[in-house]
C-alpha cells in the first residue's frame, strides 16, 4: 500500500514527465523543411520510429526533387549532415528503403535543378554581374554540363548579349570539362567564323580526343577561313597529335565507334533521369543534333542503347569516308548487333541511319571475314550475345577454308575456349558443319564438346574430386545449387577417370593441397574443363602463384562461404546454366553434326573422340533420343560403341525401341564387322530363344549378320 509520502512522490514525477517536452512526428501541417531536419536529428540519435515517421512524411509530402535538393544544397549544415544521417539509417532494417528512397530523390533533384533551362539563362545573365555573382553562376553552369552548352552558344550568336556576359561565356566554356565536348563538337561546323574560334580553343583547353574528327574536318574545310584552320590545326596539335595534315579520318571515327562499343566512360555525360515505363527512374543520354532552325538541340536515348546507337553512328562516317575499311564494317556490324540484342520489344526511336536490311544482312553480305572481326571484338568485350550472333553469320558464310584467318589471333579457336557454354557449342557447330580437312589450332576441342553438348542435354554435368566423403557432400550441395547434376564423386583423380566421368565436364570441383590439386587441374585444363581449387587456408596464396595463367581456373580457401563460390564460379562465365530448351537443341543438333561427321569423315576432326560420351547416353536415355544418338554410335568403327548398341537393346522395355537398336546393332557389324563380346553372344541366343514377332525377327537379323553358324536354339527345339 502506498503511504503518503510515496504517493505524492508518484504524482510529482507524473506530473514532471506530463511537463516534459514530447518528440515530434510530423503533422500534417508540418513544413517539408523540418521533416528533414526532424528526420536527420532523429536518425543521428538512434530514435527509430520518429526517423521512420518523418522520412515517410517528407517523402509524401509531395515536395518536388528539385525543391527537396534545394533544401539539402542551400543549407550548409544540412549538405553535412544529411549524408551522415542516410549512411547510419541505411544500417537499420526499418530506415533502409526510406534512406535509399530519400537519396534518390535528393541526387535527381540535383540533376534536374542543374539541368533547369530557366535557371541556366539566369547564370548566363549573372556572368555580367558582380564578382560574387560570375562565381555562382560559374558553379551553375559547370554543374549543368552539356546543358549549358545550347543557352551559351545562342548567348554568343545573339547580337543583343552585352560583351562581358559574351566574355563570360567565352571563359566559362572550357570549364563544363567532357560533357561539353560532343555538343560543341556537333555544333562547330553550323556556326560562324568567330564563333567556331571560340568553340574550337574551348574544345583544345577540355583535351579530350574525342573531338578530333571535328577538328581535322573543319581544318580540311575549304570554305573554313585561313583563321578557323589554324586554329584546328593548333587544337589537333594540342590534343596530342604532331602532325595534323597525316590523320586518317576514317581512322579516326572507327577509333571512336570501337571506343564507344567498348563503352569507355569518358563518352558519356551523368544520366538524365526520366520516368520510365514500369513508373522507375531511367538513366538517358542526349545525342546532339544541329537543327537549321533551332540550332543545337538533342534527343533522349536509354543509357545501354546510346553506347550502340554512337558506335554505329561513328562507324557509319568512317564507312562513308573509306568504303573498304574492313575494321569500319566490322564495327558497323557488332554496334547494330548489339543495338539488336539490347533493344529486344522495345518501341524507341534512335538516332541511327536508316538501314533497309536487317543486322543480320549486314552480318553476312560482307563474307566470313568481317564475321571472324565481329566475333573477336564480342570475346574482347565478353559479349556473349554479340558472339553467338558473330557465330551464326559465320555458319552461314564460312567454309573449311574461311574459318581462319592466317592472323595472329583465330576468332573460332577463341570462341572454342570461350566462358559461355552457348558459345562453345556454337562454334563447335560452326567448325563440325564445315568438315575442315585437316585440323587447325583449337580443333581437337571440337569433338569433345559435341559429345559434351549431347549428354549434357540433361543438365550441366559436375565432378567432385578429393576431400572428405562429408567435404564432397557439401561441395555437391553447392554445385547442385547453381543447376549441376554431380555425375561422379571419388577421393581421386584416378578413379574418377576410370569411372569415364571426366570426359564431358562443365566443371569440377577439386579439394586438396595444392600440390596434388594442382596436378588434377593441370590435366583438366588440357581438356578445356574449368575448374574450381579447393585447398587449405593457409595454401590461398600460393595456390593463386601456381594458377596463375591457367585458363578456367578459380581458387578457393576451404573455409570460403557459398557466396564465395558462387562468386568464383561466375567469374569463370558458368553461373548461369542453359535452360531445358536450350539442352534440348544443342543436344539435336550435336547428335545431326556428330551423324553428319560420321558418314563424311572428314580429315580434320575425329568422331571417334566423342564416342564415350555417345556410349553413355544411349545407356542413359530411351526414346527418340536414345535412338539419334544409336544412330551415330553404328557408324563408328569401334568394338565398344557396337557393344554399348546391344546392351541398350537388351536393357530397353519398349519393343519398338529393342527392334530399332538391334537392326543399329546390326548394322555396325554389317558395316565393321563383329565386334560382340562372348557375353553378348550368350546374352543374344538366350534372347533369341524366349524372343518373338518383331523383336525375334530383330533379333535374328543381327545374328545373322554376325554370321556365328548354325546352332542358335528356338522356341521349338527347347520344347515350348
Amino acid at each position: 500500500m502506498f503511504t503518503r509520502t510515496r504517493l505524492g512522490a508518484a504524482l510529482l514525477l507524473l506530473g514532471m514527465a506530463l511537463c516534459l517536452p514530447q518528440p515530434a512526428i510530423a503533422a500534417a501541417d508540418t513544413a517539408p523543411s523540418e521533416m528533414l531536419e526532424d528526420f536527420v536529428h532523429y536518425a543521428l540519435t538512434a530514435q527509430v520510429p520518429l526517423a521512420e515517421a518523418n522520412g515517410e512524411a517528407l517523402l509524401n509530402s509531395g515536395l518536388s526533387d528539385e525543391a527537396l535538393a534545394e533544401l539539402v544544397d542551400e543549407n550548409p549544415r544540412m549538405r553535412d549532415r544529411l549524408p551522415v544521417a542516410l549512411r547510419w539509417a541505411r544500417e537499420v532494417p526499418e530506415l533502409e528503403t526510406i534512406a535509399a528512397k530519400i537519396e534518390s530523390h535528393v541526387e535527381r533533384g540535383r540533376l534536374d535543378r542543374a539541368q533547369n533551362n530557366d535557371r541556366i539563362q539566369e547564370a548566363i545573365t549573372m556572368l555580367g554581374g558582380t564578382r560574387r555573382a560570375r562565381t555562382l553562376a560559374h558553379g551553375r553552369l559547370v554543374e549543368a554540363g552539356e546543358y549549358a552548352v545550347p543557352p551559351m552558344l545562342r548567348a554568343l550568336n545573339d547580337p543583343s548579349t552585352p560583351a562581358e556576359i559574351s566574355l563570360g561565356v567565352t571563359n566559362t566554356l572550357p570549364a563544363l570539362g567532357r560533357e561539353a565536348v560532343l555538343p560543341l563538337a556537333t555544333a562547330l561546323p553550323h556556326v560562324d567564323d568567330r564563333y567556331q574560334v571560340i568553340i574550337i580553343n574551348a574544345l583544345a583547353d577540355i583535351g579530350y580526343p574525342h573531338a578530333a574528327a571535328a577538328l581535322v574536318r573543319v581544318s580540311r574545310d575549304e570554305e573554313a577561313t585561313d583563321v578557323v584552320g589554324s586554329a584546328a590545326r593548333r587544337a589537333i596539335e594540342r590534343l596530342g597529335w604532331d602532325d595534323p595534315e597525316s590523320i586518317n579520318l576514317a581512322g579516326l571515327h572507327v577509333q571512336m565507334a570501337e571506343d564507344y562499343l567498348r563503352e569507355m566512360e569518358h563518352l558519356r555525360a551523368r544520366p538524365t533521369l526520366v520516368d520510365g515505363q514500369s513508373g522507375e527512374a531511367e538513366g538517358m543520354q542526349n545525342v546532339w543534333a544541329w537543327d537549321r532552325h533551332g540550332g543545337l538541340v538533342s534527343q533522349y536515348v536509354p543509357t545501354d542503347l546510346y553506347w550502340p546507337v554512337m558506335a554505329i553512328r561513328e562507324a557509319n562516317e568512317a564507312r562513308l569516308l573509306s568504303p573498304r575499311d574492313s575494321t569500319a564494317l566490322a564495327t558497323f556490324v557488332a554496334g547494330n548487333l548489339r543495338l539488336e540484342n539490347r533493344l529486344g520489344e522495345r518501341d524507341v526511336v534512335l538516332p541511327v541511319p536508316d538501314l533497309e536490311r536487317s543486322p543480320s544482312f549486314h552480318a553476312t553480305v560482307n563474307g566470313p571475314a568481317v564475321a571472324r572481326d565481329v566475333l573477336l571484338m564480342a570475346i574482347d568485350q565478353d559479349d556473349a550475345a554479340m558472339a553467338r550472333d558473330a557465330l551464326r553469320a559465320l555458319s552461314l558464310t564460312g567454309g573449311a577454308s574461311s574459318l581462319i584467318g592466317g592472323s595472329g589471333r583465330e576468332a573460332i579457336t577463341e570462341a572454342l575456349a570461350y566462358p559461355d557454354q552457348r558459345v562453345r557449342y556454337d562454334a563447335a557447330l560452326v567448325v563440325a558443319r564445315a568438315m575442315p580437312s585437316k585440323a587447325f589450332p583449337g580443333s581437337a576441342r571440337v569433338i569433345p564438346l559435341l559429345g559434351s553438348a549431347v549428354y549434357g542435354g540433361a543438365g550441366r554435368q559436375a565432378i567432385v574430386i578429393g576431400g572428405s566423403p562429408q567435404a564432397r557432400l557439401a561441395a555437391a550441395s553447392r554445385l547442385e545449387s547453381l543447376g549441376y547434376d554431380v555425375s561422379a564423386e571419388g577421393d581421386n583423380w584416378d578413379a574418377v577417370v576410370a569411372s569415364r566421368a571426366a570426359d564431358a565436364m562443365d566443371i569440377a570441383y577439386v579439394m586438396g593441397d595444392t600440390n596434388s590439386g594442382l596436378t588434377i587441374v593441370e590435366a583438366l585444363v588440357k581438356t578445356d574443363t574449368p575448374a574450381i581449387l579447393v585447398v587449405p587456408d593457409d595454401e590461398l596464396t600460393h595456390a593463386r602463384t601456381m594458377t596463375a595463367g591457367l585458363p578456367g581456373v578459380g581458387v578457393l580457401r576451404a573455409s570460403a562461404s557459398d557466396d564465395a563460390f558462387t562468386h568464383s564460379v561466375t567469374s569463370l562465365g558458368l553461373a548461369s546454366p542453359m535452360d531445358d530448351s536450350d539442352r534440348r537443341f544443342y543436344t539435336a543438333e550435336a547428335v545431326a553434326a556428330l551423324r553428319d561427321l560420321a558418314i563424311a569423315r572428314p580429315a580434320g576432326l575425329d568422331v571417334n573422340e566423342a564416342k564415350a560420351q555417345l556410349e553413355r547416353t544411349v545407356e542413359s536415355t530411351s526414346g527418340p533420343a536414345q535412338l539419334q544418338v544409336a544412330e551415330v554410335l553404328a557408324l563408328i568403327n569401334d568394338g565398344a560403341a557396337q557393344q554399348s548398341l546391344i546392351d541398350a537393346a537388351f536393357a530397353s522395355t519398349d519393343e519398338w525401341q529393342q527392334v530399332s537398336l538391334l537392326d543399329l546393332a546390326a548394322a555396325s557389324v554389317r558395316r565393321f564387322g563383329d565386334r560382340v563380346s562372348s557375353r553378348q553372344v550368350a546374352d543374344l541366343r538366350k534372347f533369341i530363344t524366349a524372343a518373338r514377332g518383331d523383336t525375334a525377327d530383330a533379333a535374328a537379323r543381327l545374328y545373322g549378320a554376325m554370321n556365328r553358324g548354325a546352332g542358335v536354339p528356338t522356341a521349338a527345339a527347347s520344347g515350348s
